[in-house]
């Protein structure tokens, strides 16, 4: 049987970003959701629990170096093919730069995108939200101070 719910992607990078998101699981779960994060030691057993697919990480204190331009290509592939194989109404995401092709791709074909700036983000700019920012559909805070830097943020308070 088809599922008729409404398609969402939830997609981020893995640790605190995707503790975030699984925060909002009272609300996903009423939907035909996917949640797509990187491939880690620990997210491989949410696999278990969640509708999940996995992108390319990289290895944790890299910086944006060839191999980080390496894993943002190979990512823009496999959010192209995530996307067409459930190609969602909404894409949100609490960011890093493991969302920004799936944002653009799935801004390209319709989807509505809604970003909500990490938690960690008190009073300061982030740089895959600043990439986001121009075409994002409703872009969410979680700290008053945070809105001085993008005008047309909504405040909702903390995700926690």
């Amino acid at each position: 049987m088809r599922d008729k719910r409404k398609k969402i992607i939830l997609i981020c990078s893995d640790g605190g970003h995707l503790a975030q998101i699984l925060e909002l699981r009272d609300m996903f779960l009423n939907y035909n959701y996917l949640i797509v994060t990187e491939k880690s030691p620990a997210t491989i057993p949410l696999k278990e629990k969640y509708n999940i697919k996995y992108l390319k990480g990289r290895s944790k204190g890299q910086k944006r170096n060839l191999s980080f331009i390496f894993s943002l290509l190979v990512n823009t592939f496999l959010s192209l093919k995530i996307l067409m194989q459930h190609y969602p109404k909404v894409i949100i995401t609490t960011g890093s730069h493991t969302a920004i092709p799936m944002c653009f791709l799935g801004k390209l074909v319709g989807a509505k995108i809604i970003w909500i700036l990490s938690y960690a983000r008190i009073n300061s700019r982030a740089f895959s939200a600043d990439i986001i920012y121009p075409i994002a559909n409703k872009f969410i805070v979680q700290w008053p101070g945070v809105q001085k830097f993008y005008k047309k943020a909504i405040y909702l308070g903390g995700i926690y």
